[in-house]
């Protein structure tokens, strides 16, 4: 038993030197085979060819935000703090902060509608890092503390985004085909062989990324990847080390067996690896941002007690985990999820209706339950519009032995929100506004209508008083 302890205690340390090494820069993902891929971006800009730089660089340090409380914030004043949110520190300054208060509001509430036991909700602009949601939510404990930075829970089937990418760049495609007769709820040895007689169903990589069928991922990654490879992708994705972020975070627990069936096991989503909804926001972020980590930001500057700025936010990229092309081909196999998988009856009505139209959007959901005290934990982290993507979002929500709502359900409203409620009602609050700015034009000031106003001396008799009736 010591042994074993011992093993997993040095395979946990490597985790740590590993992704300290890839969040110095210092190495690059390779392919199964050893040979690194190159980036191959059908768009090559000024920024992708540039040399990165570090996000370290250039962040508001942290003794400049002493005193930020996420989960604390109020409404701006409207003066040097703008119209959003505003959270304060320290010796009477203030953060203004990138939240977005329609869509934080929204949340928030439907969250509290539902009673939800345990949730949390990350929205992150993938092109920036800017965070314009900040969720968090317990019906069961108001003293839970800050659940969006919380990495205890385990990432359950998200983590098949991470072994997707994996086998992409170990030559595996959406199309890659697998015939299997198991593993729906759990995986066993016998799983990972081809059993002629039994394995009468067969899924493309694409279809089992919709469907989460977890046969499929443990078959490719016990044929295709090994456990030092898995490591390095979990390690650049951000397990193992505490990401960057105006406050400090927690390190996702990262642990890749080498054993055969619990390697298959962790590939596929079984355990062994953790994760804040933070990190899960980041990590569809990476793939909707074309295979580069954004840093997350949530204070947009830093002002003063005077109202002047003191810092300013810059958007950085942490840096660059996958290809282009891997990004895109991953992009594309997390549609399937919403449009034919496992979340396609959340973003569709009966009558297959999407409760989005015309918006395509990319997604992994993860399911997953634990004991003693049940809890069971369900996630959505994904980006819309896929092909142009502008909110990753990453929504868990733990329920006890009394369902509430899902994940899927509440990252669904979140985006629906933002794509589609929150514009039409800025557009008529607008149309509002400016109607009252033309009805308030239209009508002449006091002191123009009294120089306009003729004098009792001078106004003709038959101005005196008006008919009451047209003849």
């Amino acid at each position: 038993m010591s042994r074993r302890l011992t093993a997993r205690h040095l395979r946990a340390a490597a985790m740590v030197v590993l992704a300290a090494a890839l969040a110095s820069g210092g190495l690059a993902l390779a392919s199964a085979d050893g040979h690194a891929r190159q980036a191959r971006s059908p768009r090559p800009t000024a920024a992708a060819t540039a040399p990165p730089r570090r996000a370290a660089d250039r962040r508001i340090p942290h003794e400049t935000l002493a005193g930020l409380n996420p989960l604390r914030h109020r409404a701006a004043n409207g003066t040097a703090e703008g119209s959003g949110r505003v959270a304060e520190l320290d010796d009477g300054r203030r953060a203004v902060l990138t939240i977005e208060p329609g869509l934080q509001t929204f949340v928030e509430h439907t969250l509290d509608s539902y009673e939800v036991p345990y949730a949390a909700l990350v929205a992150i602009d993938p092109r920036n890092g800017r965070v314009l949601a900040y969720v968090s939510h317990s019906s069961a404990n108001p003293n839970a503390g800050d659940l969006v930075l919380d990495a205890t829970p385990p990432a359950a089937s998200v983590f098949k985004v991470i072994t997707g990418a994996a086998l992409v760049d170990a030559g595996k495609s959406a199309d890659t085909r697998i015939c299997y007769g198991g593993g729906a709820s759990r995986l066993r040895a016998i799983d990972l062989d081809d059993v002629p007689g039994r394995d009468s169903q067969c899924a493309t990589l694409g279809e089992a990324m919709g469907g989460s069928i977890n046969a499929v991922f443990a078959k490719l990654a016990d044929r295709t990847l090994q456990p030092a490879t898995l490591e390095r992708y979990a390690a650049a994705f951000g397990f193992g080390h505490a990401l960057p972020f105006d406050v400090p975070t927690q390190a996702s627990p990262a642990e890749v067996p080498t054993e055969r069936l619990e390697f298959a096991r962790t590939a596929a989503g079984f355990w062994h690896m953790h994760m804040s909804p933070l990190h899960a926001a980041l990590i569809a972020s990476t793939i909707a941002n074309d295979g580069e980590m954004p840093r997350a930001m949530l204070v947009d500057r830093v002002l003063d007690a005077r109202g002047g700025v003191v810092a300013r936010s810059t958007p950085e990229v942490f840096r660059r985990v996958i290809s282009v092309d891997t990004a895109h081909q991953v992009n594309e196999m997390m549609r399937n999820t919403v449009e034919h998988g496992t979340a396609r009856r959340t973003f569709h009505d009966p009558a297959g209706v999407p409760f989005l139209p015309g918006i395509r959007i990319a997604g992994k959901t993860g399911t997953l339950s634990g004991e003693n005290p049940y809890r069971g934990y369900t996630w959505w982290v994904g980006f819309a519009p896929a092909d142009r993507p502008t909110i990753a979002v990453a929504a868990l929500v733990v329920n006890t032995p009394m369902w509430r709502i899902k994940a899927s359900f509440v990252a669904r409203e979140a985006l629906r929100y933002q794509l589609v409620q929150g514009p039409h009602e800025r557009a008529e609050a607008q149309r509002r506004a400016a109607r009252a700015a033309a009805a308030a034009a239209a009508r002449p000031t006091t002191a123009a209508a009294a120089a306009a106003r003729p004098t009792t001396a001078a106004a003709p008799a038959m101005a005196v008083a008006a008919p009451t009736s047209a003849h």
